[in-house]
């Protein structure tokens, strides 16, 4: 499974900030780190001026060190929603409005996507309504990164191959 997390506040021409909150970019930052730790493949780094980048091998132990590896990622323009229409698989958005997760088989080939500290804008989320499955893990906003590996560790064992 892979994750994509869009902000509108971190932008790539100030990459990397100082001090790293600087535009919420610790935000993107911390979600990858802990995506990748529980088990996702690939995380798609959506910026505010539509530079993605994405992490997939990383030696980064904290933000920081994250923030240096990014620069020899791979890095191009496009948006949420480009990298949503175009997604082979399942696509999947993490709301707090959307179905339990308990009732949706989530598979490899998934995209799940996360809004920052402030969400998605409201144009991102009614793209999304055509074209993502909504889904939640509780009725509250948690914080993105505890949500990327709540679902990362969530559907692990429902994407294991079957006998």
């Amino acid at each position: 499974m892979s994750f994509l997390i869009k902000s509108d506040t971190a932008c790539w021409r100030d990459f990397p900030p100082e001090p790293l909150v600087k535009g919420r970019a610790d935000v993107l930052l911390d979600f990858a780190l802990e995506a990748l730790r529980a088990g996702a493949v690939k995380v798609y780094l959506v910026f505010c001026d539509d530079v993605v980048v994405e992490v997939e091998r990383i030696r980064a132990k904290s933000a920081r060190e994250l923030a240096r590896e990014l620069a020899g990622m791979r890095r191009y323009k496009s948006s949420l929603r480009e990298l949503a229409a175009n997604w082979r698989g399942p696509v999947y958005y993490l709301h707090e409005s959307g179905v339990d997760i308990d009732e949706v088989e989530i598979t490899r080939d998934s995209l799940i996507i996360a809004g920052d500290q402030d969400g998605l804008s409201r144009e991102d989320e009614e793209f999304l309504r055509g074209r993502a499955k909504w889904i939640s893990i509780g009725p509250l906003p948690y914080l993105s990164w505890t949500c990327a590996v709540y679902v990362a560790r969530r559907i692990r064992p429902s994407s294991a191959p079957r006998a």
